[in-house]
């Protein structure tokens, strides 16, 4: 065996891992756009409906983020549109299995921005209270923050184990 036949075999070996480990992050990926699929059709869903609910002898009354950007369109409600918009569309690549850790950090940062954009209330001196879908709505984005953290660490070590297995 001369040292070209040993390269070859290693070159040969280190593609079958390259492969195996691409089969592994594809399973995953598709395992977890299972979940993101559902998710994105309920935040979307949500966001028609109002956040927050009116006093009760207030005749102030809030509207779904849609209304609330296109009739008063103050800025951190166009924000919040920006935030959900952009980490929707990544959930949907997601829920594609198109993905990767960087993506996933960014769907991370996205669902904890609107989670606590939602139980902050900026813009109003006195926060007013939630309705049911401003609460699902921080629910599922906390859920979404969850996943993707669980599924970039799934990742992150499936890589890991990859590089030290190739050493």
């Amino acid at each position: 065996m001369t040292a070209t036949d040993d390269d070859r075999s290693m070159t040969t070996g280190q593609l079958r891992r390259a492969d195996d480990l691409a089969q592994r992050i594809r399973r995953t990926n598709i395992v977890y756009a299972r979940l993101y699929g559902p998710l994105v059709v309920m935040v979307i869903a949500a966001s028609f409906f109002p956040y927050y609910s009116p006093e009760p002898d207030s005749s102030v009354t809030y509207g779904n983020l849609w209304k609330e950007v296109l009739i008063i369109g103050r800025g951190v409600d166009v924000f919040a549109l920006f935030a959900l918009l952009f980490t929707t569309g990544l959930l949907c690549l997601a829920a594609v299995g198109r993905t990767t850790i960087a993506v996933l950090i960014a769907i991370l940062t996205g669902a904890i921005v609107i989670g606590c954009t939602l139980l902050q209330a900026p813009g109003y001196v006195s926060p007013p209270a939630l309705t049911i879908f401003g609460i699902i709505d921080i629910s599922l984005s906390f859920l979404i923050a969850a996943i993707t953290l669980v599924h970039s660490l799934q990742l992150f070590t499936l890589d890991l184990a990859f590089q030290r297995r190739a050493v």
